[in-house]
């Protein structure tokens, strides 16, 4: 699990790299424009940097506890009953997530297959930006897995909580 932490992390910071290229790129676009010039393709790199950043982070804000949850429902319940409702939620999502993941596999490895390029002026084979969203949304699957196990272990599962059991240990 500790490995997963770094992949996790490491995709958090790759996903601030997405939204940093994003405002290059459009800063460039914009200077760019008052001289009389253009990016091609801009919006589509544009487009395929925020779809990186979202997918690549959402393995990283899950381990931190950054994703809304409904947790008004379960503060009623009691403890034990509500731990479980813990443990069946994240198992659906794991359930939920690992066919979404599959999904956008499958639409990956059909672009690949197909050879699809984008439309825009630079013609980018689809697959290598799709690529991100399919990578990203694995890992998702994989942390809320991980997540998951760590409740049905008693485990903490937020990356706080992770880490100060670790110094108690």
């Amino acid at each position: 699990m500790i490995l997963t932490r770094h992949l996790f992390k490491f995709c958090g910071a790759l996903a601030a790299l997405s939204l940093v290229g994003i405002a290059v790129l459009i800063l460039a676009q914009i200077v760019l424009r008052l001289m009389g010039s253009q990016i091609p393709s801009a919006d589509d790199f544009a487009a395929w940097g925020l779809s990186a950043s979202i997918f690549l982070a959402l393995p990283t804000a899950l381990t931190h506890g950054d994703h809304i949850r409904v947790t008004s429902l379960r503060q009623l319940m009691p403890a034990g009953m509500g731990h479980i409702a813990d443990i069946a939620a994240s198992g659906f999502a794991t359930l939920m997530m690992g066919w979404v993941a599959w999904a956008i596999f499958g639409y990956v490895h059909e672009s690949w297959s197909y050879h699809d390029v984008s439309q825009g002026i630079v013609a980018v084979p689809l697959w290598i930006p799709q690529s991100a969203m399919a990578f990203g949304a694995i890992l998702f699957a994989i942390a809320f897995a991980e997540r998951t196990l760590r409740l049905v272990l008693g485990l903490p599962v937020e990356r706080d909580d992770v880490a100060e059991q670790a110094k108690g240990e």
